[in-house]
């Protein structure tokens, strides 16, 4: 049973992922998976876990597959799926993500190139950005070597 500061916990992710453009549940399945002790649900325990329709649990769990983001286990002489987050694939996850900045990166040059003068002030912004995008794409793999040699 989840008690209130895990229910709280659960929405709060939610809403996290929710802003930042995933559908609601999904978030909420991604704060579930956090939470639970065993860090594993079956599809009926997130159903009633979270008290949402089948369909939709349905829809957010396999969107959440092809990202990637969770996957499934099945137990001998069990037929229930226990479907759990990728936690051991972060490292990929982020990486991911850095390479989508470094794409937007393109894009925003691009988009100066395409723009005129008009707005100068505007377009000093999208510099700022891909100036800072490019930095950061240059800093992420010294990044990722002094936090492994940090675990060492």
């Amino acid at each position: 049973m989840l008690n209130e500061n895990k229910l709280e916990l659960i929405e709060r992710i939610g809403v996290f992922h929710e802003q930042r453009g995933m559908q609601p549940l999904m978030g909420r399945i991604f704060g579930l998976l956090l939470v639970l002790e065993e860090a594993e649900a079956t599809f009926d325990e997130i159903v009633d876990y979270l008290n949402v329709s089948k369909s939709a649990v349905s829809n957010a769990l396999n969107i959440l597959q092809l990202q990637g983001h969770i996957a499934y286990k099945t137990k001998p002489g069990e037929r229930k799926r226990y479907f759990f987050l990728t936690m051991d694939k972060w490292e990929e996850a982020m990486e991911k993500e850095l390479c989508d900045i470094s794409q937007v990166s393109s894009f925003m040059k691009d988009v100066l190139k395409e723009r005129g003068n008009e707005k100068p002030e505007f377009n000093h912004h999208l510099q700022d950005l891909c100036n800072f995008m490019e930095f950061l794409k240059n800093k992420v793999p010294a990044l990722f070597k002094e936090f492994r040699k940090s675990q060492s």
